[in-house]
């Protein structure tokens, strides 16, 4: 990858938009980027790294932190990369998200970070962010990280790596050779082998817990015990059998002995229950007897109660047939209450017709009026059709007339313009074909003359006095024709004649052209001019607005019945069409004076001119015509409007004479309805009369009254009777009910024999304790049998997935322990630095061709031995001393020696990653500070091992603001800064 261009805008310390042209800094060899200290020089490996990745080159910036403090608000922040790869270019342009302040207004905005890839294949531009980034990887084959410690050596980074420890070093190598996968593999061994144990001490959890489960004696607790963490299948089983065999045992016992207490117990309850039994027919009978004594009086006092309500009950059947007699008259008050009901109705119908009557009158009244009316308005209305019609007929001539002027107007106006235009176009065509022609004769006669002079020069050649002339014959030659040097020869005579000929037809054609088009445009003004006179002669145009005026003005007032007096409006419709066609005949006069002068028409069409004021005229005509139009429109809607009220009318005319003869046939059904009326509400009152006369209460419902009294008084009557009644059989019923059970029970007392009912259930207690305590013991031995034969085959079976997961434990564990470095009694190395050891080593290797030259053989860099069991190692870095043999740390070494040994492990990283990348082409590197430690030997001996880097196509750019290094490269980008304007770059390549 080799950048050709770089763009940088408000980009850091960038105030304004600057450009870095890389190609005049060549294709090989080193450049200086130089300039005080903070004025942006790794600014411009930032930019690159920005465009490449969204991201600065260091993980101490912010992407949203570039935005130029000093930048107009107008500027945009971005920076585009034009750069190479494998022959082809690439251009990319980014600008990070950031803050900058509003162009309208107060405060700040956000810009959006965005980007884009522009690909030199033909594909599409590649957009968004994370996309433009994807590609770049594809493309470059490098992540940002490796990029940067390829084509950065920065500032201070490459000490890290030379002075990190094993961990961090570890961290370094899995960010740049990707070997997280192995610190993976380490942590899914880990875990496998976390996950075996967990299951070995779950299960093992388990099977303690099943043991604890077991169902013992009290005597077997402590045997019971020893079990707990033993993990001897066959034991255990052994252990569960024994408690097992004497469980069995018991139960027979218990079983025999829970038979026995429960035929005891069967036979003490019935004792029990016969004892009940008397118990409960000796305290019934003691207490009938008592209920005995107290019913015997009782009943006899419903005896005679019994016999004064049957005295009092003679009374009901009178009672009874008052009763009836009453409800047979209710129907007499049922008709008096229909007949005053129907005098109410027939009241009301009669004060609805009256009023009906009164509001029949008026109605009739108001049709009338109204009728009159319409009447009145159809009448005025009915020569609007013939009128419209007429109107019709004007609006169309006036139509046709516009037509014809607007036709004239536009051939005046744009026709025959049009045919001018090409006329005089046809004609300048003309003049210059007869110029052109012109000149061509001129040449012709020219030449021509010069060609027949030089024959009489030639002939002149040969005569000699006294001989005579083979033209004229005369032997005199006075003054003989001289022979020009310039001859034209006979073919250029010929040419410049035939040239002329086929001009002369050029022309003949051009005249042609132009006659015809003048005599078309001749034709046309002939055509105008009829069409004029044609129009004139159709005659002025009638107004017939005011003919109708006096009916529109009624309409626009909208009530025709108040129009004014017809003459009225006629005399004022003659005063406006006279005024019209005064107006008019103004126009057709103008007109009719210009066609009148014979001579000025004719110089007119000499000229291709439509005569003076013609035009104008025809436009007032016509905009007199559009005005006629409107007018002429707007009375035809008015006559609408009146034709539509006519229709209106005459449509509901005959509705109204319907509605007048309707209402005078309502009237005399209204007077007819009313006497009837009348008649029927004098016979209701007569029958009214009558039948006050038979009834004994007044109304209706003070007879129901008194029946409802009638029929209370027999109610409590017969209720009495009947309570009293049946008071007298219950009392009856007791007494001998009581004295049947008396005497069953006492017959059958005297049959048995007393026991004493509590020891019964004494014994009977004892007997149902004795029988639960050893029904317990019974269940608890069921109980443990059961338990244990379940747990007996759960443990055997936790006992074979617990040899099975301890043997899965121990070989999971070990992997585990080899892979992360932690197997006791080995070296402390894990699998991902294994794996990274060989790269170290490889690194060291590439490192050692540079550090070897710049210490000048004095030092060599080599992996320390894995001498410590107890912590991580592998990745350990030690320095061999050649002066003297030794061997020790690198942080031994001095500021000098630590810049070099760090650069060249740097360089020999860049080297490795490249190399492990495969296939990539890094033709740029930045190396950024340190040199300011190195006196003048070692800094040329630093330079030298880094211009090896530059052999080939590989440019080198050295960041540092050390003087010496301006002296020892030419080409140099300078970097400066000033207070409030931001930085600049210059480019110097002497």
């Amino acid at each position: 990858m080799r950048p050709l261009n770089l763009t940088i805008s408000a980009f850091g310390p960038y105030k304004d938009e600057t450009f870095i042209d890389f190609t005049k800094l060549g294709e090989k060899g080193m450049y200086l980027i130089t300039g005080d200290t903070g004025a942006g020089k790794t600014t411009i490996f930032d930019a690159i790294c920005f465009a490449l990745y969204g991201e600065p080159s260091g993980s101490s910036r912010d992407p949203r932190m570039f935005r130029c403090k000093y930048s107009d608000a107008k500027v945009p922040t971005y920076v585009e990369l034009l750069f190479s790869y494998h022959g082809k270019e690439y251009r990319i342009r980014r600008n990070p998200e950031y803050e900058r302040p509003a162009l309208r207004g107060g405060g700040t905005t956000t810009q959006k970070a965005d980007a884009l890839l522009e690909l030199p294949d033909g594909r599409e531009a590649v957009t968004k962010t994370s996309e433009v980034t994807k590609e770049v990887e594809k493309i470059i084959g490098l992540s940002k990280d490796q990029f940067t410690q390829i084509a950065m050596i920065a500032q201070g980074d490459f000490m890290k790596l030379l002075l990190s420890d094993t961990t961090e070093r570890s961290k370094i190598f899995r960010q740049i050779f990707m070997t997280g996968r192995y610190q993976r593999l380490q942590e899914i061994l880990k875990k496998e082998a976390n996950k075996a144990e967990d299951d070995y001490k779950l299960k093992s959890a388990i099977a303690t817990e099943k043991i604890a489960q077991i169902q013992v004696r009290s005597e077997d607790q402590e045997e019971q015990k020893r079990f707990l963490e033993c993990s001897k299948t066959d034991e255990i089983e052994a252990f569960i059998d024994d408690i097992d065999k004497e469980d069995k045992e018991d139960l027979k016992l218990f079983s025999k002995k829970e038979s026995e207490l429960r035929k005891s117990l069967a036979d003490l309850n019935r004792s029990i229950g016969v004892a009940t039994e008397r118990k409960k027919s000796e305290d019934l009978l003691n207490k009938n007897k008592a209920v005995l004594e107290k019913a015997k009086p009782e009943y006899e006092s419903a005896k005679e109660d019994l016999k004064n309500k049957a005295k009092d009950y003679k009374k009901s059947e009178p009672l009874a047939i008052m009763i009836s007699s009453e409800k047979e008259n209710l129907s007499s008050y049922d008709k008096l209450d229909e007949t005053q009901n129907s005098i109410l109705e027939a009241e009301k119908k009669l004060s609805a017709l009256k009023k009906s009557k009164k509001e029949l009158v008026n109605k009739a009244a108001e049709l009338e009026k109204e009728y009159a009316a319409k009447k009145k308005d159809q009448q005025k209305l009915k020569d609007v059709p013939a009128r419209k019609i007429k109107a019709e007929e004007e609006l169309g001539k006036i139509k046709n007339k516009g037509k014809d002027v607007q036709d004239i107007v536009v051939a005046i106006k744009n026709e025959y313009p049009k045919e001018k235009e090409e006329l005089l176009d046809l004609q300048k065509e003309y003049q210059d074909q007869a110029k052109k022609y012109e000149l061509i004769q001129r040449e012709y006669e020219s030449k021509n003359r010069l060609f027949l002079d030089a024959q009489a020069g030639i002939l002149a050649e040969g005569l000699s006095e006294g001989e005579p002339c083979p033209v004229c014959g005369s032997t005199v030659h006075p003054h003989l024709a001289v022979l020009k040097q310039e001859v034209p020869l006979q073919k250029d005579v010929d040419d410049v004649m035939n040239r002329a000929e086929k001009q002369r037809a050029l022309m003949q054609k051009a005249v042609s052209r132009a006659s015809a088009k003048k005599a078309e445009v001749n034709k046309l003004f002939d055509t105008i001019i009829d069409d004029i006179k044609s129009y004139i002669n159709k005659g002025i145009i009638e107004d017939i607005e005011d003919e109708h005026k006096d009916k529109i003005e009624a309409i626009d007032n909208g009530d025709i019945s108040r129009s004014e007096d017809k003459s009225i409006a006629s005399d004022k419709g003659d005063v406006s069409r006279h005024e019209d066609k005064a107006g008019i005949s103004s126009n057709i006069s103008n007109i009719a004076a210009i066609l009148s002068d014979e001579e000025e028409l004719r110089s007119s069409k000499e000229k291709n001119e439509i005569p003076a004021g013609l035009s104008d005229s025809l436009g007032l005509e016509f905009d007199s015509l559009k005005k006629d139009l409107k007018d002429v429109t707007a009375v035809i809607k008015r006559l609408k409007e009146a034709s539509d009220l006519l229709e209106s009318l005459t449509s509901e005319i005959p509705a109204f004479e319907k509605s007048i003869k309707e209402v005078s046939q309502m009237q005399n059904e209204n007077a007819l309805s009313s006497k009837e009326l009348e008649t029927t509400i004098t016979g209701l009152k007569v029958r009214e009369k009558e039948l006050k006369k038979s009834l004994t209460y007044e109304s209706k419902e003070k007879a129901l009254e008194h029946i409802k009294k009638l029929e209370l008084e027999k109610e409590a009557i017969d209720k009495a009777y009947k309570d009293a009644d049946a008071k007298a059989r219950d009392c009856e019923k007791k007494v001998q009910d009581l004295t049947g059970q008396i005497a069953a029970l006492s017959k059958n007392l005297a049959k048995g024999k007393s026991e004493n009912l509590e020891e019964l259930e004494e014994r009977r207690s004892d007997l149902n304790k004795e029988y639960t305590d050893n029904n317990k013991l019974l269940s608890l031995v069921k109980n443990r049998i059961d338990n244990n034969k379940e747990l007996k085959t759960k443990l055997l079976s936790l006992g074979t997935e617990l040899e099975t997961l301890e043997h899965e434990l121990t070989y999971k564990k070990i992997i585990s322990q080899t892979a992360n470095g932690n197997l006791s009694g080995k070296a402390k190395i894990m699998l991902e630095t294994y794996i990274q050891r060989s790269f170290f080593d490889r690194i060291i290797n590439r490192a050692n061709v540079r550090f070897m030259t710049m210490s000048g053989g004095h030092y060599e860099l080599v992996r320390r031995d894995e001498d410590n069991i107890k912590s991580q190692s592998g990745l350990e870095l030690d320095v061999i001393d050649h002066y003297n043999g030794g061997t020790r740390s690198v942080r031994t070494l001095s500021g000098g020696e630590s810049f070099m040994a760090s650069l060249s492990l740097a360089l020999g990283l860049s080297d490795e990653i490249q190399r492990s990348a495969g296939g990539i082409q890094l033709d740029t590197m930045f190396v950024d500070e340190g040199f300011g430690s190195l006196d003048d030997a070692t800094l040329d001996q630093a330079i030298s091992s880094l211009a090896s880097l530059s052999e080939g196509n590989r440019l080198v750019g050295i960041i540092s603001h050390v003087g010496e290094l301006k002296e020892r490269i030419d080409k140099q980008l300078v970097v400066t800064v000033t207070q409030g304007k931001g930085s600049f770059i210059e480019c110097r390549t002497e």
